[in-house]
């Protein structure tokens, strides 16, 4: 589909209240399904759910290394272009990032949001970015593939308890990513933060539904309860155990329901 100046890998299905939904870094919309974590064969069909891969990722065409702010831009593109002015935004990791972009660059479009697993922010994201541009050099000395091909031998990226408990998730690995595209993901994310915190006012009336668990490094609880913090209209949920792993899909899905009946 064609997204303002890009071509976006799109899936919608359902009618009614819209959400848009955006996947983590490194990932897709096939790489979410594999893993299943979100079950999004069980969205109701009475909402319409949108998902997309962002640029660079699955079957978007790579480009120029996109921050978060530039993703919250393709968020609100997307909304444009499939004809919905108000829409609920949510997305895992960097799109949990990239829908809190979007909603803050037009609050008043964003009738609520899913913030999944949400990355490294403001000073944590100083050391996470210092990772990154050592990857990227990595990809520079040893060259592009053999980076690539080290980043997706890591698997999933989900916590050990996780993987203990639910040992068939650490096979249900993404693709090897294009090396080129993977280079500028890094690029892109090694720029990338959120507004200052006082920024975050902007959405004290919108609704948030905020999802962490422990032992991800990547996705530290100190993100989640900050943003539980700085959003009064928000609740949060720790996932403690893969009991705890299995009732998210359900908890997402009541809650874009109610934010779809206040819409």
């Amino acid at each position: 589909m064609r997204v303002g100046d890009l071509d976006l890998n799109v899936r919608s299905a359902g009618s009614g209240a819209p959400f848009l939904w955006a996947h983590g870094m490194s990932s897709s919309m096939q790489a979410e399904d594999a893993l299943d974590l979100l079950q999004w064969r069980h969205f109701p069909a009475s909402l319409r759910l949108v998902r997309y891969d962002a640029r660079g990722h699955g079957g978007s065409p790579a480009g120029a290394p996109a921050t978060w702010r530039e993703l919250g831009q393709d968020m609100l593109a997307l909304a444009d272009a499939i004809g919905e002015h108000r829409f609920i935004a949510g997305g895992w990791s960097m799109g949990c990032a990239g829908a809190l972009h979007a909603a803050l660059q037009q609050p008043a479009r964003v009738n609520g949001l899913v913030l999944f697993l949400p990355p490294t922010l403001w000073e944590a994201r100083v050391a996470q970015a210092a990772l990154y541009r050592r990857a990227i050099a990595l990809a520079h000395t040893a060259g592009a593939a053999r980076f690539a091909r080290l980043v997706a031998s890591q698997g999933a990226g989900l916590p050990s308890w996780l993987l203990e408990a639910a040992p068939h998730l650490a096979a249900r690995r993404a693709p090897i990513p294009d090396p080129a595209a993977m280079l500028a993901q890094y690029e892109g994310a090694a720029l990338s933060d959120l507004p200052p915190r006082a920024a975050l006012a902007a959405l004290s009336a919108t609704p948030a539904l905020i999802i962490g668990w422990a032992g991800d490094a990547a996705h530290p609880l100190a993100s989640a309860e900050e943003l539980h913090r700085l959003l009064p209209g928000s609740s949060l949920f720790i996932a403690q155990n893969y009991q705890g792993v299995l009732g998210i899909p359900a908890r997402v899905r009541d809650f874009v329901q109610v934010c779809a009946v206040d819409r």
